[in-house]
């Protein structure tokens, strides 16, 4: 009986110790976020309006792009955590990060952001040493942002926003196009805008303890954040407006802006349905007419810079004109 007692304590040893590993291992891609690296595709959107994403060169420059924003965003995701430990703890979902639960130690996970941040700028100067100028000033921005920024109302969204302009700026330097000032102001509209969600979930999750997990919550009401986005939400839709009017490849772009309107007003409804606005990349990867809006979007945005909308309507029109 006691050997027998001792084989089976034996064989649980043996599968505790083959499953650390494993476990060691899903605790650091919990840790460096793959599920918000989909924030990062802005940067293919210079090379898509541009009509120069299907050129080989283009395309690999800008996936190199997108690679190089995944691991400096991982490394400020890292870094973000060891620093936020104490306050994610209050949080009922942060408490479970890896750094925030102690299964992964503080100097472990700063050894993995540096690794991350030292692949990134490897990475960006491969592309062009410009791509590593805006990986640096993102970095810094966002360190900035964790130590001093994220305290402070209103700077803590745009600071956020101001990471993905240069997300898509970095994308342009990467495709070597040049940058529309109209699409920098629909990224930084954008961005507002879900920061601002953001912040709306979290203190309606949070509640009478937003302010012991960040004290700037409290500022931001649900009544506030609706008067925000009065102003935010039309100003995107008017650059949005703009930028598709006077497009390189003409009015037809204007097609593209019913999806736009759509995909704003269903993240709204979203944030009044279910907190899952608090997590952009989470929207994405779970609602289906985000995802779906997001499709028709890109192919149609496609099919515009590629003339096939276009040929279309104009071979169309033509064969039926010859029908009279």
């Amino acid at each position: 009986m006691t050997e027998a007692k001792t084989q089976t304590e034996n064989q649980a040893e043996v599968v505790a110790t083959s499953a650390e590993p494993l476990e060691k291992i899903r605790l650091i891609i919990k840790l460096i976020r793959p599920k918000q690296w989909a924030k990062n595709l802005i940067v293919f959107a210079p090379a898509l309006f541009s009509g120069k994403i299907i050129e080989p060169a283009t395309i690999t420059a800008a996936s190199l792009c997108f690679v190089a924003f995944c691991f400096c965003a991982s490394a400020v995701y890292v870094v973000n955590d060891v620093l936020d430990c104490q306050s994610d703890r209050l949080h009922p979902r942060k408490k479970n990060r890896p750094v925030a639960s102690g299964k992964i130690s503080a100097p472990f996970a700063l050894g993995l952001g540096a690794v991350c941040a030292a692949g990134a700028l490897a990475i960006g100067f491969l592309v062009r040493p410009t791509v590593d100028v805006f990986l640096l000033v993102y970095f810094i921005l966002m360190m900035f942002y964790a130590l001093v920024l994220k305290h402070y109302v209103l700077l803590d969204v745009f600071a956020i926003a101001a990471g993905f302009v240069l997300r898509a700026a970095a994308g342009a330097a990467a495709a070597g196009v040049e940058s529309s000032g109209w699409f920098l102001a629909c990224t930084s509209f954008g961005a507002l805008f879900l920061g601002l969600e953001k912040r709306r979930q979290e203190t309606m999750l949070l509640k009478d303890e937003a302010a012991s997990h960040r004290k700037t919550l409290n500022a931001y009401s649900p009544e506030l954040v609706d008067r925000m986005e009065a102003v935010i939400v039309p100003s995107l839709v008017t650059c949005y407006a703009f930028y598709t009017f006077q497009s390189y490849h003409g009015q037809w772009m204007m097609l593209t802006l019913p999806f736009v309107l759509y995909g704003v007003m269903r993240y709204q409804v979203l944030s009044v349905q279910s907190d899952d606005t608090g997590a952009p990349d989470e929207v994405l990867w779970k609602d289906r007419g985000i995802q779906i809006t997001l499709l028709l979007w890109v192919l149609t945005s496609a099919g515009v810079v590629y003339g096939i909308i276009p040929k279309f309507f104009a071979t169309t029109s033509a064969f039926l004109d010859g029908l009279r």
